[in-house]
Order: structure tokens, then sequence, then C-alpha cells
């Protein structure tokens, strides 16, 4: 495809006269720029296939409704600004010293002070014509039998498709490789690139040739990152070579970071970024094993895609329920397919970078910020703050001495992983002991059959949970339980940390009680306490015969009053989510539960029912919240009207500002289709997002810091930390330290 491309930029450049017609801007553009034709061409595949093949994700949750596709706008610009970025290499010069700045300085500087809105319509214009050339000369060979009508037939008008014979009398064609559609979305039409099914069939993409496509920019680090300068223009720190921002935010002109000092935040970044991590190279070494055999447990995803159930043809005649049975094990059959299409490179991408610092002694994760001030790893797929796979493939690199206390929380940490965590602590220390002999199977050959059932299906993470199986079991052969060297982390969670601190902002006893915050002799669990709630409306309405009624027995009779389907909802309702938000949650564990049995269309409605009485229970439990989040409405609305973005000082002394304002659009007509960009913010607030975002956001600026108090006190008492929003990480020989030092820092931050 490379050389393709290459040979069609090259006959472009060949051309005599001026070039005319859809898109001709941007094939003036690439014929003038100095760039060669197969850099050119090697951007553009190796950005279109990144973006193809691997979405950019951190939780497993993003994957859902990712389909393979890509937005062609995203395309475009990616391809663009990547071309852009290259030619700013070029321009800026040799790598010498010129009156005492560095060359990488004067790379970012040049890309700073690049004016938004000419750069984003430049990117536009030359991305979409090398787009449009890797979609017009990028084929493949394949079957004739796979083709659509619609292709065969284009072959005669277009001369893409050079028929012949291959095998045993096989027809094949020469068939375009990427697809472009257009499809009406929210009111308007989006254009979407594809790699089409063929051409990911005849790629054969295994593992190996997989990574061949993925170059992942940002990497974890083998030297410490660079301390942060967040009053630079631009702000300096992180990575070495490449120029990442302090705060990530949509309006880097809205950080003020030049006229206010954020050193004590930035302290806080370098500290959570010089902590040495490693590879555990036993969990990867069974991760790797799990890969080849195909187990496809824990979360990896098997190399073949399930059978499609077939559809016969007299399926028409067949009872109702029998007929929508069939249907629905089809659809459920192709989204799971579709799922695999993310999950497998997803997966590839942290397995490879584990693969990658397998015998690095030390990694490390440079952090930045949000404009709340979350803290967030900069690489993005292995990391702590990702999922199981990530966290079970990551320890602390300076292991510690258990100590006296230390081995009592590492059994709790395991405890926890397996579902016991709304146990006493006694009692969670009391089930693995109970459960030494299994634990001890599991350490010596964790992939037998009676070995996998016991950690394959851990329920807050199973690689982390066989991580620690391993350190158990190697504590209890030595028979060391206070020298033994511990490397593995031990998690404290909040208990719904966004309502912890509305009780605490309202001082609200009973919602303070449910979270946890006051003193109980067993752990209080805020999702019982609803679903309890729920429960009782939900047999209220199973009494009656109105439609609510017919909708009620129903979820008696499908059994899905669980704390899962209402956990999601109850963790965001703090953040902001809309009566919408809370029925996408709902539908998505209920199917889940029922997917197998019950359709779209009822798993639909069930779910409207059952989140609108969710939401309900959750402002019974919780009145005081509510109206502390209706003042933070009425704050929102007097700013609104000021024209003002709604602006604060997190506790900590970051200057935090919403950054949602109408933008200013530019339209673009490519050869294809035409495309809307937003240029730049213009002058006046977007009101709905304003409103809608501030009490989500100022809760999420007081759990962003609390962490980093925590981490100043941490780093006070000489202890290692990290952070995951509001699960706070430490060695077992210092959790009673982090005790301490979590319930000081929430004291002194609700004092202020």
């Amino acid at each position: 495809w490379a050389t393709a491309l290459s040979d069609s930029i090259r006959n472009l450049r060949n051309t005599q006269g001026s070039i005319r017609g859809l898109g001709a801007l941007g094939y003036r553009m690439i014929r003038d720029l100095e760039m060669d034709s197969d850099l050119l061409s090697v951007i553009t595949c190796q950005t279109a296939l990144n973006l193809l093949l691997a979405p950019s994700v951190r939780r497993k949750d993003d994957l859902k409704g990712f389909d393979g596709r890509v937005p062609f706008v995203t395309l475009v610009v990616a391809v663009g600004e990547a071309v852009e970025l290259e030619q700013y290499f070029r321009e800026v010069g040799p790598t010498s010293h010129s009156r005492g700045v560095s060359h990488n300085q004067r790379m970012r500087r040049a890309v700073y002070d690049a004016d938004d809105a000419e750069c984003r319509r430049h990117a536009v214009v030359l991305g979409a014509a090398l787009v449009d050339l890797l979609l017009e000369h990028a084929c493949v060979e394949v079957d004739r039998s796979l083709l659509s009508s619609e292709e065969i037939n284009a072959a005669s008008n277009e001369c893409v498709m050079n028929f012949g014979q291959a095998g045993k009398g096989k027809r094949t064609a020469k068939a375009k490789a990427f697809g472009h559609d257009l499809q009406w979305s929210d009111g308007k039409t989006v254009g979407y690139v594809r790699l089409k099914s063929y051409a990911r069939d005849v790629m054969e993409l295994g593992p190996e040739e997989l990574m061949r496509f993925l170059a992942p920019k940002y990497q974890p680090m083998v030297v410490q990152p660079r301390p942060w300068r967040p009053s630079a223009v631009p702000p300096e720190g992180g990575f070495l070579m490449h120029r990442v921002p302090f705060i990530r935010t949509t309006n880097k002109k809205m950080t003020c970071l030049e006229v206010y000092n954020a050193q004590r935040v930035a302290h806080v970044m370098d500290f959570l970024g010089q902590m040495p991590w490693k590879i555990n190279g036993r969990i990867l070494e069974v991760m790797l094993e799990v890969q080849r055999q195909d187990l496809a447990i824990a979360e990896v995803p098997p190399k073949l895609n399930p059978e499609l159930p077939r559809i016969p043809e007299n399926a028409a005649e067949f009872p109702p329920h029998e007929r929508e049975a069939l249907l629905l094990s089809r659809h459920n059959a192709e989204k799971r397919c579709m799922e695999l299409v993310s999950e497998r490179p997803t997966f590839q991408l942290k397995l490879q970078a584990a693969c990658n610092f397998e015998h690095a002694d030390r990694i490390y994760f440079p952090h930045n910020v949000d404009f709340r001030g979350r803290t967030y790893p900069i690489s993005p797929h292995l990391n702590h703050i990702s999922d199981d796979i990530c966290r079970g493939l990551l320890s602390f690199a300076e292991p510690k001495p258990l100590g006296k206390e230390g081995f009592f929380w590492l059994k709790v940490s395991l405890a926890n992983l397996l579902g016991k965590d709304k146990l006493p602590f006694d009692e969670r220390v009391a089930f693995v002991d109970a459960s030494r002999d299994w634990i001890m199977e599991v350490a010596k050959d964790p992939l037998a059959p009676q070995s996998i059932k016991h950690w394959a299906k851990a329920d807050d993470g199973p690689w982390q949970a066989l991580a620690r199986c391993f350190e158990l079991a190697e504590i209890w052969r030595t028979g060391d339980e206070e020298g033994f060297q511990s490397c593995l982390p031990v998690h404290l969670d909040g208990s719904c940390n966004g309502l912890q601190h509305y009780a605490a902002l309202g001082r609200d006893q009973i919602g303070a009680m449910a979270v946890n915050l006051l003193p109980s002799d067993r752990p209080q669990d805020v999702y019982t306490i609803v679903l309890g709630i729920v429960k009782g409306k939900v047999q209220h309405d199973a009494r009656t015969g109105n439609t609510e009624g017919t909708l009620a027995r129903r979820l008696e009779e499908l059994n899905v009053l669980q704390r899962k389907v209402v956990k999601q909802t109850i963790m965001t309702i703090c953040y902001g989510v809309t009566t919408v938000g809370a029925k996408q949650q709902v539908q998505g564990q209920l199917e889940s539960l029922v997917g197998d049995q019950v359709g779209p269309e009822e798993l639909s409605i069930l779910a409207s029912y059952l989140s609108k009485l969710v939401l309900k229970s959750i402002d019974e439990v919780f009145e005081r919240a509510m109206a502390i989040k209706a003042w933070f409405d009425k704050a929102t609305q007097i700013l609104n009207q000021l024209q003002m973005p709604t602006a604060w000082f997190s506790p900590i002394g970051l200057a935090c500002v919403q950054p949602y304002k109408k933008v200013r659009k530019v339209e673009c007509q490519t050869k294809r289709q035409k495309v809307t960009i937003a240029t730049e913010d213009g002058p006046r607030v977007d009101k709905a997002k304003q409103r809608m975002g501030f009490p989500p956001n100022f809760i999420h600026s007081l759990d962003a810091t609390h962490m980093m108090m925590t981490a100043e006190g941490c780093q006070r008492e000489g202890i290692g930390f990290a952070g995951v929003h509001d699960s706070f990480w430490t060695h077992a020989c210092d959790v009673p330290a982090l005790n301490r030092i979590i319930r000081s820092a929430f004291i002194e931050l609700h004092s202020q």
C-alpha cells in the first residue's frame, strides 16, 4: 500500500499544468510539499492503520461502540497533523543548539506558537488528499466471490480490479482495501472509513503481524521523567523528547498557567512519575501461555471469532419464540465478533509493551493532569490506571519486607479481589487462610483446570489475584512472614468516593454512614442500600396491573435486581450522570446478564423503567447531596448570565476553568465529502455544558486534591505511593501509615 501510494504521489508531482476539481487544493499541497513521497506514504498508512486497528482506550468499557470504523474527519486530521509535525521537525533544523535553546525546546515552541485555526484548516485539506489517495490505491487480491455486485461492477468503471486466475480455477480480483461510507447520525451525515473485512482476512493479522502496523507514540520510560515546569511557555516536563501538555484540556489558553504558581501540583506529578515499576515476569509468562493455548480466560481475547448461527431460509415459518431466539443468538454472535475487532489489538498492545520492558530493572510513567486536577499516566497502553491485565503485569520495582502487619494486608488484598471486600478485615484474612490449599495449587500450576476456576473469574481482577496467589504461596513456602520482600501494591479504595465528598460537604450523617465515613461494626455498602429501596419499589409496582407492573414482574422473573446492575449509576450520580446515561448504564448490565434471553428492544424498555427507579432511590438516600447539586446549578446559571466560564481554585492550588465554549467551525470541501471542523473557541460560553459539567467537575477536583494531599503525606514519610483517582496504592508493610495519611488528608481538606 505504501508503495502504491508513493507511486501515486510521484505521478501527481509529475503532472504538468494546473490541478482542478474537488480536492484540487489538497493535491496541490502534496505536489508542492518538500517531503519525500515514500515518507509521506508511510506516515499516511501508519496513521490510518493505527486508528483502524486499535482504538486509544484505557478501560475495557471504552471499547463499547468501537466497530472498527473511524470517522473520516478524525482520520483526515490525524494524517494531516502527523505530516505537519514531521514538517516542523525538518524546518526547525539539525539537533544543534542555537543561542542556548535546544533543538527539542525550539521544536516544542514552534508547535505551541502555531495558529490553531489555520493549522487545522491546512491539516484537513492536506490530510483529506492523502487519505483519498490511500483509499483509491490501497488494494488486496481476494476471491471474487467475497465481493458484492456493486464492487464487481465498479471494476469496469474505475479500473480498480484486475481479474485473473489463481489456484485451481479460483477467480480473484484486486479490490479496494478501504471503504468510505456516509451514515445519518444525531441529525447530521457522518462519513466513516473502514478496513474491509476481506482485507483484514487477507492481512492475516496474528499477534506478531499486527504489531508491525501499530506504532504507539508514548511508551513507559526507563529513566526518571523530567521535572515539570508548568509556567514555562509551553509547559515542560515528563518525556525527554515528546512534547506533552501539563494540563489536558481542549483549550490551552484557559489554563492560565503563566499567571499563577502551580508548582505544588507539579511536585506531586513529579513524585508520581518517579515511582519505579517493573514487569511481573511470572504473570507475563502465564499470560503468554494463555494466549498460545487460546484458552480465552481472564479477558484474554480468543484468536478466532465465534461461529455465527446459520439462519435457515424458512426461518419465517418458525414459531415466533423460536425465530426470535435464533435471531437473538445471531445478533449476539455478530456483536461479539465486532467487539473482538478492537479487543485483540488493544490486548496485544499491552502485551507487547510488557514484553518490550520485561528485562528493564525499572520503568516510569510520567503523569499530567486534566483541568480538574485528576492525574493520568501519559503512556496509554500499559499503566496502572488501566484494566486488570495491565495491573497484573505491573509491580513495584523496589520490594519491601512485610514486617509485622504486611502479611495481614496482603491477605486482605487478595480477599478484596475475590469479592470479599464487604466482610470485616479479620473475616477476609480468615477466608484466605481457609483457602491456603487451593492457593498453593494455583501457584504450582495456574493453568490446570482445577486452578483456573479459582482465579480466572475473580470479581475485581483475575490477573491481580493470581499475582497475589504467587506471592502468598512463596511466603507460606519459605515461612518468612515478616522478612519476605514484597513488591505487590495493596489498594485502599474509597467507598463511592464522590458521595463521600458530598456527605462531607453537607455534614450529612446519614449519607456519611452509607459510604463509610463514620465507624461501624461492618463495612457499609451503599449499593446494597440503594438496591434494597429499588427492590421495594419494584415489588410495589409488581402488584399493580398497569404497564409499570408488567415491567416490574418481568424484572423479577429475569432475576436481574442485583447489586452490579445499580452500582455504576450510583457511582456516577455525583458526577452528573443524566437520565439517558443512567439508562445506558443499566441496559449494559442487563445485557450482560440476560442478553442471550432478551432482545435489544425489550432490554431498552426494561432499562428505561429500572434506571428511573434507581435515580429516585438515590435521591432518597442522599437528599442533602442533591440539594448541594442544586446550589451548584444556581451558581453556574449566574456565571452563564455573565458569559463567564465556571472556574475555581481547588484546595491544592490548581486553577480549574471549565473549557466549554461555543466553538467556531469551518467547512472544508474534500473530494469525498464536506468536512466540518472546530477551529477555535468563540467568545461565548456553552451554557448547557457549563451547567451540566460543574457538579461532577467540582467533585472530581476535590477527589483529585485528596489524592494529591495523600501523595504529599507519603512523600514526607518516605513511603511509596501510586494513585488511581480514589484508589490509593502502597507496599503491604506501609498500609497502616497510608491509612492514617488518607484520613488525615481528608479531614484537612474538608476543614478548609
